[in-house]
């Protein structure tokens, strides 16, 4: 083997070692918050949720019945009011909007490879912010941080409580993985939930 292929070889290896020797550090410094590489985007350096401090809120709204819309509102509050302030915003209420940084929760249904549906519902809360890409000037607004959980059932069965514990679940994944971003941080966050209408 030439002496360059070997220095090729060697040098992704290094990388990667240096990868798991970071993570393994964050680890061991916060133990309960661990990274789902399917879930949650892996940032060697930094974090996407790192100075983010005001966000809109798009609650999940039509999949389920009034008054589950209205319970995941009430988790809204309680688990994001733990790590910031909530503040309820009407239809007419764009406050929030202007930050550029949107978390969105759906439930839906999750599609096979070969169609139709699998038996399965998922539930997402995701944040999206606004970016400007520097070579093009143009304007986006990527998904930098997202985690999933899944209902053992099709939606259309509506399993209720399920749901709310997948959403209170996210809510609390969300909080947790916020605090480990923002630990030099003193501002707390601003989350403008906007409500629909009774």
């Amino acid at each position: 083997m030439s002496r360059f292929l070997k220095c090729f070889l060697f040098i992704p290896l290094f990388l990667h070692a240096t990868v798991l020797d970071v993570n393994e550090e964050r680890i061991k410094r916060s133990p309960e918050i661990y990274l789902n590489p399917q879930d949650v985007p892996l940032f060697y350096v930094g974090n996407p949720l790192n100075g983010l401090d005001v966000f809109s809120i798009i609650p999940p709204y039509t999949i389920q019945t009034p008054e589950v819309n209205r319970q995941i509102e009430q988790l809204i509050v309680k688990e994001l009011g733990s790590v910031g302030s909530v503040v309820k915003a009407s239809d007419e209420n764009l406050a929030g909007f202007g930050s550029g940084n949107l978390m969105n929760i759906q439930i839906g249904k999750v599609a096979k490879w070969n169609g139709g549906d699998l038996p399965i519902t998922r539930v997402t809360l995701s944040i999206e912010t606004a970016v400007t890409i520097c070579k093009t000037n143009d304007k986006s607004n990527p998904r930098v941080w997202s985690i999933n959980d899944y209902v053992d059932a099709p939606l259309e069965i509506g399993l209720e409580k399920e749901t709310l514990g997948a959403v209170q679940k996210l809510l609390r994944e969300f909080v947790r993985n916020y605090k480990f971003a923002n630990q030099s941080n003193s501002q707390k966050p601003t989350f403008y939930l906007h409500s629909q209408k009774s």
